[in-house]
């Protein structure tokens, strides 16, 4: 094993023994050579680690880090202090990556001169049949700007929100390491990536296979841990605030409100109401902090009212306004 190689493909493993040899075959399996894989087997309680072990003796380019359950944040920052690679690549370990995903990627970086490149991705229940089919893939060089930002953030091709289907220079996640404790992590930081990497090269090309996994922990019963997607958007909006980034600000605090909206409609069908009260008190405090900021038009005016279950008379009148009724 290159003792240095150029990319580090990092992998949280947790109960995921069944996909797991699928996922690694994939990487595998690609045309650039260069590269380790580190499983971080975050105290899977199946055979997942016994796995691990497994595919790291068959392997030499494979390291295994075991530690006790402590979530998706903590496997990747701990895959991350042992990483040997200049470049860093994050996968699930119920999903997979096209045969010339980290070529692409590092070559639209480097022959770009940036830190950070992104494709798109493919989702389902089993990989296309099509899926690692030879791919014309094409980079455009984007400069971090606001409005750009706020077009990535619009758009519904993964570049914005989520770890995975990037390349990133290590200096930009040691400076911006995902936050431990926390579901949704990924929502929090990735926005700082971009804005740190000045310009990022992008394609439209699914390079990468999201496996949806209802079970998964996005999937889960309605808890106060859900909570959490409000933290990660506040997160955003304190530091887009920061850096007088006006237009990502209003789009996020006013997002919020739906995001809010939409917790508040779970806790109340999922038998969860004792919650509504948090849910309100921490879309209270945005309020407070961030009312010039939010801006709802009419339809989200609209939405907010139907979930949260404000009178039929607002919602009537709304409703009049966007010609739904006469």
């Amino acid at each position: 094993m290159n003792p240095e190689p150029r990319i580090s493909v990092i992998i949280p493993v947790y109960k995921c023994e069944q996909y797991l040899e699928a996922c690694v075959d994939s990487i595998l399996k690609q045309t650039f050579i260069d590269f380790e894989i580190i499983l971080v087997d975050d105290g899977s309680p199946d055979n997942s680690g016994k796995l691990c072990d497994e595919l790291a003796e068959k392997y030499d380019n494979i390291i295994v880090l075991h530690q006790e359950n402590q979530g998706q944040a903590a496997a990747r920052n701990n895959g991350v202090k042992i990483a040997n690679g200049e470049w860093l690549h994050f996968v699930d370990c119920d999903d997979a990556i096209h045969p010339q995903m980290l070529e692409a990627l590092y070559n639209a970086a480097t022959q770009n001169d940036v830190k950070l490149a992104a494709c798109s991705a493919v989702q389902g229940e089993a990989k296309p049949e099509n899926f690692d089919a030879f791919a014309d893939v094409s980079f455009n060089a984007l400069e971090m700007t606001e409005e750009n930002i706020l077009s990535l953030c619009k758009n519904e091709k993964y570049y914005y929100w989520v770890v995975w289907g990037k390349l990133i220079h290590k200096s930009i996640y040691e400076k911006y390491p995902l936050t431990e404790g926390r579901i949704y992590e990924d929502n929090a930081i990735v926005c700082k990536w971009l804005y740190e990497a000045k310009t990022v090269a992008i394609t439209d090309a699914p390079l990468y296979f999201y496996y949806i996994n209802t079970s998964g922990t996005t999937k889960k019963a309605f808890t106060e841990k859900q909570f959490d997607v409000l933290w990660a958007f506040k997160e955003q909006i304190d530091f887009f605030n920061s850096i007088n980034f006006k237009k990502m600000t209003e789009h996020l605090a006013t997002y919020y409100f739906e995001i809010s909206a939409n917790m508040q409609y779970r806790a109340k069908t999922e038998n969860a109401k004792a919650l509504i009260p948090l849910i309100k008190e921490m879309e209270n405090d945005i309020k407070a902090l961030y009312a010039p900021y939010i801006k709802p038009d009419t339809q989200q005016k609209l939405y907010y009212y139907e979930k949260t279950n404000k009178p039929m008379f607002y919602i009537t009148r709304l409703k009049k306004k966007l010609g739904l009724l006469k």
